[in-house]
This record gives structure tokens, C-alpha cells and sequence, in this order.
């Protein structure tokens, strides 16, 4: 099933992608300013970033985030692969739900108000922080719980790849970025070899 632009919104805020300061359903930065730079020609007192029919930079960079976690390819464009991918992490995340709350949740794939709730009262059972937000953190939890009442043991978590130290980072990026304005390095080569450090 296809979202509409307005739902898969819907659906990174609710799994904890950024989309601006001021969130869904305000616009403009922290100083509650209209950002045109960022939002295009809006009227910005009629307008939440929620129902902008256009892919506005905080939407394309919570896209991109959200395929970089995904091992989707990372392009920050909106397509069905991503579509798809959005919608199988909502869904999981309401199955665990259900069988955590012993609730009726319907498993939608759309992040509206009723998987809102189950998340608070998800976060709000564990001592944590209730915020309605599914962040890696909190799906990967309610994954864990699920498993366990249902008798099948956790996924482990992979065994992150250590960071380089401050000044050997420091030391790769400047290397990597003379090598980019020398033009040895492609855009696309640069970009890569940088997301290798993270």
C-alpha cells in the first residue's frame, strides 16, 4: 500500500526521525520563524510541515537517516523500497505492541494516534521517558519483550565497529578532503569513503 507524503511523516516522527525543530505539525526554526530556504513558498501561518505537498529538506533528511539505518540505498528520495520499508518497522513495532500490551492494536503501518498511545503506555510500563516517539532504542525493547513472552529467544544486538579516536578521524577527514578538492576523489567517492567512518 502506498502512504501519502502526510503519512510517511507520520511514520518517521512516530519511529523517531527528525523532521525540523519545530516537528509535524509547526514550521520554521527554533525561533518559531517561517524557514523558506528549507520549506519553499508556504503560508506559513495556514501550513504544518505535516501537509507540505512537496519533499522538503527536513523529510529528505529523515528519509536518508532512516535508509541509512535500513541499509536502504541512502538518497533522501521518497520511492516505494523506502515506502515499503517505513510501513514493515510500523507494523513490527505494533505486533510487539500488541503482544506487550495485550491490547488490540491493529497493525496498520501507519503511525496515527492508537500506536501513539500503545508507545506512551509501552514507555510509560518501563520507567521511561513517555514520549509517544518508537526510537531504535524503544522498538528494539518492545522487540525483545515480545520475543520473550512468546518463548523465542532476543536478536542480539550486532557489536558495533569501533570509532576511530578524535584526532585519527580528524586526521582521515582532513586527508579525505584534500583528496576531494585535489579531485582524486568523486563527490560520490568522498561521500562514501566518509560514511565508512561512521
Amino acid at each position: 500500500m502506498t502512504l501519502t507524503l502526510a503519512e510517511l511523516r507520520t511514520n518517521l516522527d512516530g519511529l523517531g526521525y527528525y523532521l525540523g525543530s519545530r516537528g509535524l505539525l509547526g514550521l520554521g526554526n527554533l525561533n518559531g520563524a517561517c524557514d523558506r530556504d528549507v520549506l519553499g513558498t508556504i503560508n506559513c501561518d495556514l501550513t504544518p510541515l505535516r501537509d507540505l505537498q512537496s519533499l522538503d529538506a527536513y523529510t529528505r533528511s529523515a528519509i536518508f537517516q532512516f535508509q541509512l539505518d535500513n541499509t536502504l540505498a541512502a538518497t533522501g528520495q521518497n520511492g516505494p523500497d523506502l515506502q515499503e520499508k517505513v510501513e514493515e518497522t510500523v507494523r513490527i513495532l505494533q505486533n510487539n505492541l500488541k503482544i506487550v500490551l495485550q491490547t488490540q492494536l491493529p497493525i496498520t503501518g501507519k503511525y496515527f494516534n492508537q500506536t501513539l498511545n500503545a508507545v506512551k503506555t509501552y514507555q510509560r510500563n518501563r520507567s521511561l521517558l513517555v514520549t509517544g516517539i518508537a526510537t531504535r532504542s524503544i522498538r528494539k525493547q518492545a522487540d525483545d519483550d515480545a520475543r520473550q513472552i512468546i518463548g523465542k529467544p532476543p536478536i542480539p544486538s550486532p557489536t558495533p565497529t569501533p570509532m576511530p579516536s578524535g584526532s585519527d578521524l580528524r586526521s582521515t577527514l582532513i586527508t579525505l578532503k584534500q583528496l576531494r578538492q585535489q579531485g582524486t576523489l568523486s563527490d560520490s567517492q568522498f561521500i562514501d569513503a566518509v560514511l565508512k567512518l561512521l
